[in-house]
């Protein structure tokens, strides 16, 4: 099961013991300081994995004292997908500000102390890269859901996947280019293919996702 650490908001992933109850699992804490418990009464969204497929769920503490949580797998019918398609277009714009913060501070002026701009760009990046990894996280989860309710999606979802992990590895080279101490130049010319990919990631997402999600048009991949 994957959450957001309460504190930093970074994916954090724990193996539990999950027991099905109808159409929901049922997962117990063995003490208040369990970090993913904690991370729940922060955080309710979880991405559950399912004999290998990511589910997204949604945690309800459990009634009776129990310390625990009913973990409620997602299911998109038409409400829910407006509401996923209209949380989407929040996301990305939230990501959008935050890779436009990086922009602006490779953009600055003359740099005297070239550590600072590590530093400063370096907790733009860390920001940025921690919530993409998590929205991403939570995309997964609900892309299983999503397929069930538009199996045409399928081919989009399986290229969206794809481009999750291609994503990933590429967030991975930016920072070990940052730790390393990479000059303004190189920074910049890692970050723009960056922020290029995650601008036609975005673009596709949306255009596929989005009329199926808001039942407008036929879904029939786009790009």
């Amino acid at each position: 099961m994957t959450t957001a650490d309460a504190e930093s908001g970074r994916p954090r992933t724990t193996r539990v013991a999950c027991r099905p109850s109808g159409s929901r699992y049922l997962v117990y804490a063995p003490d208040d300081a369990s970090p993913w418990y904690r991370d729940l009464l922060v955080s309710p969204q979880a991405t559950l994995e399912i004999d290998g497929v990511p589910q997204a769920a949604r945690a309800v503490p459990l009634d009776g004292g129990e310390r625990g949580f009913a973990l409620h797998l997602l299911e998109v019918d038409a409400a829910r997908g407006r509401a996923i398609a209209d949380q989407l277009l929040v996301h990305h714009g939230e990501l959008r500000k935050t890779l436009a913060a990086a922009r602006a501070e490779l953009d600055g002026g003359p740099v005297v102390d070239r550590s600072g701009l590590r530093r400063e760009l370096f907790g733009h990046c860390v920001t940025f890269c921690n919530d993409l990894r998590m929205h991403h996280l939570r995309e997964d989860g609900a892309f299983t859901a999503i397929e069930k309710a538009h199996p045409g999606l399928a081919p989009a979802l399986k290229r969206l996947r794809q481009e999750h992990e291609t994503v990933s590895r590429a967030l991975l080279d930016l920072d070990a280019l940052l730790q390393g101490g990479g000059d303004r130049g190189a920074v910049r010319e890692k970050f723009d293919r960056v922020a290029a990919g995650l601008e036609e990631h975005f673009a596709y997402e949306e255009a596929n996702l989005l009329p199926a999600l808001r039942g407008k048009d036929p879904v029939t991949p786009i790009g």
